[in-house]
């Protein structure tokens, strides 16, 4: 007879977050302090119940097949402050400290199901026993803390009143956490940036800025789908050194029209990324790591089910990261005098070749490609409403937003996400 099975999924989610600030100025010293706090409470319950032929009567053959409860806790607070420090009209020192202490804990919970051999349990539950007799087979209690000082220190110097040259140091953080598999430690960034921020023009309209910088990572956080039945695990893989030049200018070329570029440089990379690759993922083409070229294949993975080869993908670049972005946008106000006024603006964006996972599949990497959105906005001089047309994407092309493994062997599923197609529509709106 069919096999009827239901999938059951309840969230239960209570968040809060407060933030308070003091802050104030004098003529040598602007300064601000404050104090940070986050609650999360996190009920999951997950099952697939394997029921009878209708009517779907309860009875022998029907049952959980598998069915867990995961009870997350985090608890996250700071303290910080920051001062500018005017030591001369031209120059301003800037300082910034926080304080953040994270700790998360939680207990899952699963039941196993009415069926033998349930698929596919987060970890290991032993001998089933029916979900309805209400007590776990197994109790897994997960933990993680962490707290960690970060610090700012800048530099601000103004040659004249239309000129800010700039240069910062900062570190970060990103707390660690835990898993179905284990528990990973914070991951950490030293972030450089120097700049130059400039208005130009008779009565300085013109807006030009140009800024360089170096973001170190260490304990690099990367999530890995090995094995369905483990689920994803994230792990410290490694290092990565990004940095880039970003450039930027606003061009007001009349009171009725504006141009404005961009231009952005990234170079991003693994300084050292000891991951795992799901073993089962060595026969088909496109499944194969590139080590940082993303054309060569892998040849050397071990097949045993169950053995996990962890190589070196260092020279990989990370995710979403083109080398190559650039944007053009211009805006054309077209007055209809006590009618109100139509503008007309056009923006687009050129990115370059990107791949859209840690491994650099050929199969995951996005080439280079171009958006383009129009719209023409009109408006009364009041400007109580507004009624847009619009078209996105006019090239109608759909480049990679995800990629990654969502089953792990012996059957490997990889997954893609592309981003939505061209669009078009009418908009209203009112301000009140």
């Amino acid at each position: 007879s069919p096999a009827y099975r239901f999938n059951t999924f309840i969230d239960t989610i209570q968040t809060q977050s407060h933030e308070l600030r003091l802050n104030g100025e004098s003529d040598l010293l602007v300064w601000q302090t404050g104090a940070f706090y986050f609650k999360e409470d996190l009920e999951v319950e997950r099952g697939l119940y394997r029921a009878p032929p209708p009517p779907f009567l309860l009875g022998a053959n029907g049952g959980y097949v598998n069915y867990f409860e995961r009870s997350v806790e985090s608890r996250s607070w700071a303290v910080f402050g920051q001062a500018d420090v005017k030591v001369s009209d031209q120059i301003t020192l800037v300082g910034g400290l926080r304080y953040t202490d994270d700790k998360r804990s939680a207990l899952y919970k699963d039941y196993g199901g009415a069926i033998a051999n349930p698929s596919n349990p987060l970890f290991n539950t032993g001998s089933v026993r029916p979900a309805s007799l209400g007590t776990p087979l197994r109790n897994l209690t997960l933990g993680s803390a962490a707290d960690k000082l970060t610090w700012l220190a800048g530099v601000n110097f103004k040659p004249d009143p239309d000129t800010l040259i700039y240069g910062k140091v900062s570190t970060g953080f990103k707390a660690g956490g835990f898993d179905s598999v284990g528990v990973y430690a914070p991951e950490s960034n030293t972030a450089y940036e120097a700049g130059i921020k400039k208005n130009f023009g008779a009565n300085a309209q013109h807006i030009f800025n140009l800024a360089g910088f170096y973001y170190d990572y260490k304990d690099l956080q990367v999530g890995v789908l090995l094995d369905t039945t483990k689920g994803a695990q994230i792990f410290n893989a490694g290092k990565a050194t990004i940095w880039g030049i970003e450039a930027e200018a606003n061009i007001k070329l009349s009171d009725n029209d504006t141009f404005s570029a961009s231009v952005n440089y990234l170079n991003a990379e693994y300084n050292s990324l000891l991951t795992a690759i799901p073993v089962f993922c060595v026969g088909g083409s496109g499944c194969r790591p590139s080590g940082g070229n993303g054309e060569l294949t892998v040849g050397n993975l071990e097949t045993t089910p169950g053995v996990i080869t962890q190589p070196n993908l260092a020279g990989n670049t990370p995710p979403m990261t083109p080398e190559w972005t650039i944007t053009l946008a211009y805006d054309k106000v077209i007055p209809l005098g006590d009618m109100g006024s139509l503008t007309a603006s056009v923006f687009s964006t050129f990115k370059s070749a990107y791949f859209g996972d840690v491994f650099n599949y050929r199969d995951s990497k996005q080439t280079a490609f171009t958006q383009t959105d129009l719209s023409l906005t009109y408006a009364p001089e009041n400007k109580r409403f507004s009624l847009q047309g619009f078209v996105r994407n006019l090239e109608n092309v759909r480049p990679l937003t995800y990629s990654g493994f969502t089953v792990a062997g012996p059957d490997d599923i990889y997954n893609w996400q592309f981003s939505a197609p061209r669009t078009y529509g009418v908009r209203l709106s009112f301000d009140f």
